[in-house]
């Protein structure tokens, strides 16, 4: 390790997103009873949880290991495991969690006749109105998308997917991870393109997941959410250059919600004409008008509304924070956030109990039977882990990613990354190849890694041996298939049943 005998362990977790089908037909999977089954199979360890219910219809299990859900809709499934705390043995622990929770998943499936594919989006699903309005998930905020901000939000129907990891970092160098993760972002892209099919045709994207936020988020009719999916056109300077951007001149602040649970608020509150969050924070009192029922209720900016917002970018990294009791009064921020921009992370530090970076570029990928069938045991053990130890290297060694993304010219970075979503590992960029810069960005996060969890770079390491992602060899694979194209897609299907571990 070049970090030496460094003893930070930060806190971690993941996000996974499971697309689900059918055992005999390979077709998208509604989930039904699952929940009320995954709940009885945890019971019988002892594990309680309760099961979430939207008018008669099950959408979740909340349990101390984590949240068990749906993503945008009941043929996504979703997990989110963690917090693991700050150890040495934290990346062991999260893996332990997730072939756990796989394991467990796939028992309550088959009940169903269901299974996790191994694909970061299922190839073959037809979207019309009436299947997202019967599959699409219990949550307020999607009719706010949906009606307010005219988001094409049917383009995500088809179970695009993702492993998004976690990883805890002090605010002082949240921004220096962000810019790294967002640089980097194409190797991840690559490492783990899993898609690259779309409703039973091949679409020309080897992770063709990743054209879902120009399709959901370019019809806006909110000006800002077209350019907040996409990676800016240069590295933040600091978190006032970050918050600017997100919140600042150009952009659309959402709703003022009363409650908690962000994604399913009982009643959203307009803001008049809609400003940039920042310039509502500098306001005063106003009048908000219920989105539901029309009427009106006075607001008051707090810095809590800035938390809130945090979730509204969508590009390949986020920092996510919370705040201890009220949080800095909204005027002082405002006052250190335009006058001493670079004294923002120093002014906030005392009111932050928590800051991690959601990396969001990577592809779901679950071990299948040609994965579990390979000599090295290692390479589909270590799959689903593999980001989140990919993410926790880099972060462990930030100085030295920091060097490594600073080679490139960042111009060079943003075009990689659209090379990454189309080519994978063949991308090639004013020179640059993206396979190149996958193996620069593996050999730095394996010198923030301890030994023992080495191995769990192992199927990042066999892609960039073998030259093949998950998306390459779907693509092999079917090239010696007999049939019509939708009919071998679908039994690509079939084979690509994920393996619990």
């Amino acid at each position: 390790m070049t970090i030496g005998e460094s003893t930070v362990f930060p806190c971690i977790g993941v996000e996974l997103e499971m697309p689900t089908a059918h055992i005999q037909t390979g077709q998208t999977h509604p989930v039904g009873p699952f929940f009320r089954n995954l709940q009885q199979i945890r019971e019988l360890r002892g594990q309680k949880g309760e099961v979430l219910t939207y008018h008669g219809r099950d959408y979740g299990l909340t349990c101390d290991q984590g949240l068990h859900s749906i993503d945008n809709g009941f043929n996504n499934l979703e997990s989110s495991l963690g917090p693991v705390r700050q150890e040495k043995d934290s990346l062991n622990q999260l893996q332990s969690l997730i072939n756990l929770e796989l394991k467990d998943i796939s028992a309550a499936l088959e009940q169903e006749n269901a299974m996790v594919i191994n694909f970061s989006e299922h190839p073959d699903v037809k979207i019309n109105q009436t299947f997202y309005s019967s599959v699409r998930a219990p949550r307020s905020i999607y009719e706010y998308q949906t009606a307010y901000r005219r988001w094409n939000h049917m383009a995500g129907f088809d179970a695009k997917a993702q492993n998004s990891p976690s990883t805890e970092t002090d605010l002082g160098d949240a921004v220096t991870g962000l810019n790294c993760l967002l640089g980097l972002a194409p190797a991840f892209i690559a490492l783990y393109a899993n898609s690259p099919f779309e409703a039973g045709r091949i679409t020309g994207f080897k992770e063709n997941r990743l054209t879902i936020w120009p399709r959901q988020m370019d019809c806006s009719r909110m000006q800002g959410d077209r350019k907040l999916h996409m990676t800016p056109a240069k590295p933040f300077d600091n978190l006032a250059d970050y918050l600017k951007w997100m919140f600042g001149p150009g952009t659309s602040m959402w709703f003022i919600s009363e409650t908690d649970s962000l994604k399913n608020p009982v009643d959203m509150y307009l803001i008049p004409s809609d400003p940039p969050l920042l310039d509502f924070l500098k306001s005063g009192p106003c009048q908000g008008v219920s989105f539901f029922r029309k009427t009106e209720k006075r607001i008051i900016p707090d810095i809590r509304h800035l938390v809130d917002h945090q979730f509204t970018q969508y590009t390949d990294c986020r920092i996510r924070y919370g705040l201890n009791g009220k949080g800095p009064d909204p005027g002082k921020f405002m006052e250190i956030l335009n006058s001493s921009p670079d004294k923002l992370e120093e002014f906030l530090a005392p009111f932050i109990c928590f800051c991690y970076l959601e990396g969001r570029a990577a592809g779901a990928n679950y071990p299948d039977r040609e994965l579990t069938g390979l000599n090295k045991s290692s390479i589909s053990s270590s799959l689903v882990i593999s980001p989140s130890a990919l993410q926790y290297g880099l972060m462990r060694n930030l100085k030295q990613t920091a060097i490594l993304m600073e080679k490139y010219r960042w111009t060079d970075l943003l075009g990689l990354r659209n090379e990454a979503v189309k080519n994978a590992l063949d991308g090639e960029y004013n020179g640059v190849k993206v396979k190149d810069l996958c193996m620069n960005v593996v050999e730095t996060a394996a010198q923030g890694l301890d030994l023992e969890h080495q191995w769990m770079l192992d199927y990042p390491l066999w892609v960039l041996q073998t030259g093949k992602t998950g998306a390459d060899r779907a693509l092999d694979r079917l090239s010696h298939m007999s049939g019509s194209l939708r009919e071998r897609i679908g039994k690509l299907i079939l084979e690509r049943r994920a393996v619990p571990i």
